[in-house]
């Protein structure tokens, strides 16, 4: 039996030349995997899973696997004119969007509501606050950090669909319209981080797409019940 051994010799040097992006890929598939397997029944347990694994587990894997800094991953400030610039236009155009959107009834009926925020302002502004702002830190510093900023150096622009991609995986299931907000709207935030080299800008621009997607939906549901 004779052994093939420039062809182990290539293997090798594949995975040592690409071991970095083979163990954010793994990391980034493992988060997933318990993701999507973990059952989410309350915001509370949404909250405290995207923490541990959108955020922990990505953080520790870049300071004691990786031992690179973390604002190679966009936890930094950036370029700042180009991260204001885009985010604001990112944001002005995913808010008409929004508008339209909502403007439709048969597109209203199909964005999730949280039960409560429509009814009580302070449980609205508590929930904006404390639960959906650090949920878009989280899924940041993860897609645009970790994921996209991370396989940067070895797929280039592709890690920008990449990343937008996974997002859109966890809402599949769901009306067509929220997927492909979703979808649209991750892809625009990689932008913003790839041009800004910071996910800082698209973290603050996502939120108050969030926030004011919120309030309209909130207001036709009120418009409606009069």
């Amino acid at each position: 039996m004779t052994i093939n051994l420039s062809r182990k010799r290539t293997l090798n040097s594949f995975f040592r030349d690409h071991q970095r992006e083979i163990l954010i890929g793994f990391c980034v598939l493992l988060v997933l995997f318990v993701s999507l397997i973990f059952p989410q029944k309350s915001s509370g347990e949404s909250f405290w899973l995207s923490l541990f694994l959108f955020l922990l587990f990505p953080f520790l894997a870049i300071r004691f696997l990786l031992k690179e800094p973390l604002k190679d991953f966009g936890l930094s400030r950036g370029d700042f004119r180009s991260g204001v610039i885009f985010s604001s236009i990112v944001t002005v155009v995913f808010v008409f969007i929004s508008y339209l959107i909502v403007s439709r009834p048969e597109l209203l009926n199909q964005l999730p509501v949280t039960p409560g925020i429509a009814e009580n302002y302070w449980y609205f502004l508590l929930f904006e606050l404390f639960l959906v702002l650090p949920l878009h830190f989280f899924w940041e510093f993860f897609f645009r950090g970790f994921l996209q900023l991370g396989l940067e150096k070895r797929m280039g622009v592709y890690s920008l669909f990449l990343q937008a991609f996974l997002q859109t995986i966890f809402v599949l299931r769901g009306p067509w319209i929220f997927s492909s907000l979703i979808f649209f709207s991750a892809l625009s935030a990689g932008f913003i981080a790839r041009k800004s080299r910071s996910m800082i800008y698209s973290f603050v621009s996502l939120w108050i797409i969030s926030i004011s997607l919120d309030i309209m939906i909130i207001r036709a549901i009120h418009q409606m019940a009069k």
